[in-house]
């Protein structure tokens, strides 16, 4: 009778570790879920407050009446990541409209060179034109390609990276000569500014075997691994025309540079490459892990993230992929309790909606709706630890109360056991 009772104590034991193990999954599986609304329910406020429906602008205020084509940019990327999310392809509906709005900020006298910073006259101002705008802006297109096969992002892309690498420096007498310059007319070269150049190259290079793509790529990412790496591993900010480096280090100019490294590893299979880019990947998550990304601009922290699901896709680095989604998912659960509007959906950062610029608004929210995307869209295996994650509990009840039950019966029946030991 008492081996009976004890066989039927590890069964209910064995149905208890099998109910936790369905809890992790569903949680997983929940969590996609929770994060595909919270992705779209963050883009339609995003839409309701500041879209200009008859322009298919934002309203701002840094850049004039418009959002700066920086804002603009993340809001373009926003939409991509969120066309990827299983169900709502239905977003590529919009990307032409969007395409199309990009030539409010063309130079009026050469509509096919990059970019200004604002939208241009008759309807703005106009102004500098910044090559890493132009950057963002490409990236974002060769993404709309890739989901529509619609060669005219994949053409204007193109034409883009050519004013991009029109910005190479030419200048023997700077200090570490080379690079792209940040703007035209400035003599600043940025990681921001060559990174993403490279991750361009690379995905231009991936998309149409132009060898000439991959010379840049690798031109460019060995330029900033010479010249703005730090000794830890992490990337400075920019070199001053006197030679003198901005140390500072912000979280888009680890991930740009590492997702570069891993796809010019893709392309070529050389080992150094997949090295630089996990070593980067390994120092920026250490470092933005002890809670420095959140000093850190939401827009720098999606481009961030962002360019790293890069690196731990071509990877496959196991300890990389627990260390970003650790980071990823607490950041994106605190910025949702603390930094969230609940009463408008904004990004807020804490402040009230009324004292803050729109541009400001329009990328901390963009930003989040990239992230939420991201995860909602993710087909890697995503491993975290779940403390400070907020998951939807409506999914995880039918499987808690099994586990629940599961754990009374067990108790149930080892006290059944220990009184038959006793009369025995």
């Amino acid at each position: 009778m008492a081996s009976k009772l004890t066989l039927a104590a590890l069964l209910a034991v064995a149905l208890i570790i099998l109910s936790i193990v369905n809890l992790s999954d569903a949680s997983a599986l929940s969590l996609k879920e929770l994060y595909a609304k919270r992705a779209v329910a963050t883009f339609n406020a995003l839409q309701s407050h500041y879209y200009i429906s008859n322009l298919n602008l934002y309203e701002g205020s840094t850049c004039g009446k418009y959002s700066c084509l920086w804002t603009y940019s993340q809001i373009l990327s926003a939409l991509t990541y969120l066309s990827l999310i299983p169900g709502l392809s239905n977003f590529t509906s919009l990307f032409n409209q969007y395409y199309m709005s990009l030539s409010y900020y063309s130079n009026p006298l050469n509509p096919s060179s990059g970019y200004e910073s604002a939208v241009t006259p008759p309807i703005g101002p106009g102004g500098d034109t910044y090559y890493d705008d132009n950057e963002w802006v490409t990236l974002a297109l060769i993404r709309m390609y890739l989901v529509t096969n619609n060669t005219r992002y994949l053409k204007r892309a193109e034409e883009l990276f050519n004013f991009i690498v029109s910005g190479w420096s030419t200048n023997e007498s700077l200090k570490c000569p080379g690079g792209i310059y940040w703007r035209v007319g400035d003599l600043s070269r940025n990681t921001c500014s060559n990174s993403p150049a490279a991750e361009v190259a690379v995905e231009l290079y991936m998309v149409t075997g132009n060898p000439s793509y991959l010379k840049w790529a690798i031109r460019i990412l060995n330029w900033v691994n010479e010249c703005l790496r730090s000794p830890s591993g992490l990337y400075y900010d920019h070199i001053n025309p006197d030679g003198t480096i901005d140390e500072t280090i912000w979280s888009y100019n680890q991930g740009t540079t590492a997702a570069a490294a891993a796809l010019i590893y893709e392309a070529t299979h050389n080992e150094s490459y997949l090295i630089l880019a996990e070593e980067t990947a390994y120092a920026s998550l250490s470092y933005f892990s002890q809670g420095a990304i959140y000093s850190q601009p939401p827009e720098f922290n999606a481009i961030y993230f962002r360019s790293l699901e890069k690196v731990i896709e071509v990877s496959g680095n196991s300890t990389l992929s627990k260390m970003y989604w650790n980071l990823l998912l607490t950041y994106v659960n605190n910025t949702w309790v603390t930094y969230r509007d609940p009463e408008t959906g904004l990004i807020t950062m804490g402040q009230p909606l009324s004292s803050i610029n729109p541009d400001d608004v329009e990328i901390w929210t963009a930003a989040m709706v990239q992230l939420y995307s991201i995860i909602a869209g993710s087909q890697q295996p995503i491993t975290f630890k779940a403390v400070g994650i907020t998951k939807p509990a409506r999914t995880q009840w039918p499987t808690l109360v099994i586990a629940i039950t599961a754990a009374a019966v067990a108790v149930v029946i080892a006290y059944t056991v220990l009184r038959v030991k006793r009369n025995d």
